[in-house]
């Protein structure tokens, strides 16, 4: 055997144990999972329609707001809800493991009439200065005396 063919030989022989390597090491490694936080806004039945369009001012208005986890490590979070650029409401959820669900009503009251407010839901994740997720859950209302 030719010293050409030898060397030949052993570069295809790497060749085929760095692929067989390569082979089960992405059979043995679990892929990465997207991380993330479902983030919902429910009405006062706990149901995805028929939230409240017309709200008296001054009274309270009761909305269920709605968290799972899918960061792959405990989380605790807080929602702000923000009317007119003002925070009206902090409520803070603590420790949520891998794929635990939160559900709680919260109420918040809007004292100015107008037509077409938004009530704007924020998350915070860890004490983040910074909302978690970049879209608020949004909520329009026309506020009546």
């Amino acid at each position: 055997m030719s010293t050409f063919n030898k060397v030949l030989l052993v570069i295809l022989s790497a060749a085929i144990l760095v692929s067989v390597g390569a082979i089960i090491y992405l059979l043995v490694t679990p892929a990465p999972a997207n991380r993330f936080t479902e983030f919902y806004l429910l009405n006062e039945e706990g149901k995805a329609s028929d939230y409240p369009a017309v709200v008296h001012a001054g009274m309270p208005v009761t909305v269920t707001l709605g968290l799972i986890n899918r960061e792959g490590k405990t989380a605790s979070y807080r929602i702000d809800t923000v009317s007119n650029g003002t925070t009206i409401q902090s409520v803070s959820v603590p420790g949520l493991a891998q794929d635990q669900k939160w559900e709680g009503k919260t109420s918040f009251t809007l004292n100015d009439p107008g037509d077409n407010q938004t009530v704007q839901f924020y998350l915070f994740m860890n004490n983040d200065a910074k909302p978690h997720i970049n879209d608020p859950l949004l909520l329009r209302l026309n506020v009546v005396k």
